[in-house]
């Protein structure tokens, strides 16, 4: 299986000119929300906690997600919630193109999985049949790394599946908040759904790690075991930072969804001629190449940009993916179609 954090490791050590690989917001970190966890610190909230989350910020995420506080967890990052999930599965329905940590969290935890593949040609939309034979599917919408947003119907019937066959639903939506078109929270459609979001991508706070997973009472206790036995805690000052994210939610997504909207746009402009999907939301283009993708990346190193191949996200040798967020887009852009153009001849 293809580690992506060993290239990552790898491209930090080259230092290109112009980073498109990591799901790293460029975007910085508002002053408001920095300003609380030093408060925080000034105030002395630096001991141990209750595991589930301080109850001024589950009571704040209950408020904006339009549930009971009990239904909400909070944990360090969203990573550790998906893998409490997929600890307590059997065999796990992963859809490709998927985000490289269910597999490496699935095989630690020597997890199962089934991979349920999708094409760009079919605008990666998942087939789903009666035949599925797990008790866990994760779903990533919007994608990393297609930016694809699945519509209404065809999540409902996924959900159909899910729910004639007994499935557990893990719905990562780390990105809901970065969506360019109508977007359907799972739990809308089917209550046996775990959602787990987090601060890292709307509000660029991934050194904070900050997540939290929005459930039923039973298994929120069930995820709770899960944190007690291995973090602990989340510290008190990060999630008063949350709180004051989540003050400036409703702000930051007009802002942040307008920005990350004009660069799929920009780059949608820039790469015309070549093959992909133009998102729906996040901020990825999953960019089809003349040649393997990972010889692909190397070539556009040695240009000074950085990207990360197909084979990061399943079986799709042939594809890069592009992550937009750097203040030098354009250019690296540009130099990526210079370099699939001349490889195309």
């Amino acid at each position: 299986m293809f580690n992506v954090y060993e290239l990552f490791n790898k491209i930090n050590e080259v230092k290109p000119e112009i980073r498109l690989d990591a799901g790293q917001p460029d975007i910085p970190v508002a002053n408001e929300i920095i300003e609380e966890a030093i408060n925080s610190l000034k105030r002395g909230e630096t001991g141990y906690v209750s595991t589930t989350g301080i109850n001024e910020l589950r009571e704040k995420i209950a408020e904006v997600e339009g549930v009971s506080k009990e239904e909400v967890i909070v944990g360090p990052g969203a990573k550790i919630l998906i893998a409490a999930e997929i600890a307590m599965a059997n065999k796990i329905g992963v859809i490709a193109p998927y985000w490289n940590a269910y597999l490496l969290i699935a095989k630690n935890f020597e997890k199962e999985v089934k991979i349920i593949e999708t094409t760009l040609e079919n605008s990666w939309k998942p087939e789903i049949n009666d035949n599925l034979d797990v008790d866990l599917l994760i779903l990533n919408y919007p994608n990393n790394p297609t930016g694809k947003i699945l519509p209404r119907e065809k999540l409902k019937e996924l959900v159909e599946v899910a729910e004639e066959k007994g499935i557990k639903i893990l719905s990562d939506e780390i990105y809901a908040e970065i969506s360019f078109k109508s977007f359907t929270p799972v739990r809308e459609l089917y209550e046996n759904t775990v959602t787990v979001k987090g601060f890292s991508k709307l509000y660029s706070m991934t050194g904070f790690r900050l997540g939290y997973a929005i459930a039923d009472k039973e298994e929120i206790r069930k995820i709770k075991t899960f944190i007690e036995s291995t973090v602990t805690c989340v510290p008190p000052f990060v999630q008063r930072a949350g709180i004051k994210a989540l003050e400036l939610r409703d702000e930051l997504m007009k802002k942040v969804s307008r920005e990350y909207k004009r660069r799929a746009e920009l780059a949608s402009k820039i790469l015309r001629g070549l093959e992909f999907y133009e998102p729906d939301g996040a901020f990825y283009i999953f960019l089809k190449t003349p040649i393997d993708g990972l010889e692909f990346v190397y070539k556009l190193l040695e240009r000074g940009v950085s990207a990360f191949p197909g084979i990061a996200f399943g079986n799709y040798q042939n594809f890069i993916r592009i992550s937009l967020t750097s203040d030098r887009l354009e250019k690296g852009l540009k130099i990526i179609k210079e370099v699939a153009e001349c490889e195309s001849q």
